[in-house]
């Protein structure tokens, strides 16, 4: 969806309701395409409609602005936040299946690369995507009900539809989208600027999945706005998603340990140690140790080490691609667009 501007028609100098509005109702349109997909069991489907619910929250959330850079008046800006509200019921219950898609994944991945085995092949893993299935099956339910609710007449997807092309009639600011654009950049900006600094903390996991989405925001804002910036953006929105993917798949095994650690009731013990930043600066860092006894399947626990093995790599690979682009002025590069 990287040219989802071009396919919105949006215009630089429209006025920024006019801009809004055809951004969300591309972006509504494009989720309930996926709607039949979905409840069929599709998973591409699934990822797809997802995603366009969270760029169209993402959205929202734009326009809204920040409490001290505000883009709409005050009325329209709860509007907004209502609205927007709405939407994360019907796309946390998308996310909810669509976690365990991704965790089932790991699992398969893993079995297959690094034991050359089928997941049921190793008991141990096998019980744990059983799990995972059952999870995400009665995940799937409730949201196949929330969608098909959705899809009624008058309900969910034709009220959002309505309101959205309500939108260029509301009272607003005499602004452009443009204008609106470079309202909004710094303040993405400075949201990644601020979690940066918890990549010196290898422990701080809910930092760095705060930080992963503040790129995100900082990602959308670039494809939404396409047309206002002063130079093709595709390069730097390449440059944040490899950024984010990494991010993502640290969360992505973060999660997994602490799933297979309820599952298999066991705790992964940390000890203390010390470490070196990319950039030169010594910090503490913690070093999994494994105890020698566990109450969990021997696979099980080889696939926790492998997966904060794994952490660690991806972390030291944020924190050498971020100080590179520190080095090279990336945020500044943008903030000048």
């Amino acid at each position: 969806m990287a040219d989802l501007a071009t396919e919105a028609k949006l215009q630089a100098d429209e006025p920024v309701l006019v801009g809004a509005s055809k951004l969300f109702g591309y972006l509504w349109t494009t989720a309930w395409k996926e709607a039949p997909g979905t409840v069929s069991g599709d998973a591409d489907a699934l990822h797809d409609m997802r995603v366009a619910i969270r760029r169209l929250r993402s959205a929202l959330q734009n326009f809204e602005g920040s409490k001290h850079e505000p883009v709409l008046n005050a009325r329209l800006r709860k509007e907004f936040c209502t609205e927007r509200g709405d939407l994360s019921k019907i796309g946390d219950a998308l996310g909810f299946v669509r976690d365990f898609d991704v965790l089932d994944e790991y699992l398969r991945e893993y079995s297959k690369q690094k034991l050359s085995l089928k997941v049921a092949q190793s008991p141990g893993l096998a019980t744990f995507q059983r799990h995972l299935q059952n999870e995400r099956a009665g995940m799937f339910a409730p949201m196949v009900k929330k969608i098909n609710k959705a899809r009624e007449d008058g309900a969910l997807q034709e009220r959002i539809a309505r309101w959205i092309l309500s939108v260029p009639a509301a009272t607003a600011p005499a602004m452009t989208l443009s204008d609106a654009a470079h309202r909004i950049l710094p303040v993405r900006l400075a949201e990644v600027q601020f979690y940066s600094e918890v990549l010196d903390d290898a422990q701080n996991i809910e930092g760095h999945h705060e930080l992963r989405k503040s790129l995100k925001r900082l990602r959308y804002t670039l494809e939404f706005f396409a047309p206002c910036w002063s130079e093709e953006v595709k390069p730097h929105i390449k440059t944040i998603s490899a950024l984010q993917d990494l991010l993502g798949e640290m969360n992505d095994r973060a999660v997994l340990q602490e799933v297979a650690e309820s599952v298999f009731h066991f705790h992964t013990p940390q000890a203390p140690t010390s470490s070196t930043r990319s950039d030169g600066v010594e910090i503490e860092t913690v070093k999994i140790k494994e105890p020698k006894t566990l109450p969990a399947p021997p696979d099980i626990l080889a696939f926790v080490k492998h997966g904060n093995s794994r952490k660690r790599y991806l972390l030291g690979r944020v924190r050498a691609q971020w100080n590179t682009l520190k080095t090279d002025g990336f945020l500044e590069k943008l903030a000048s667009l």
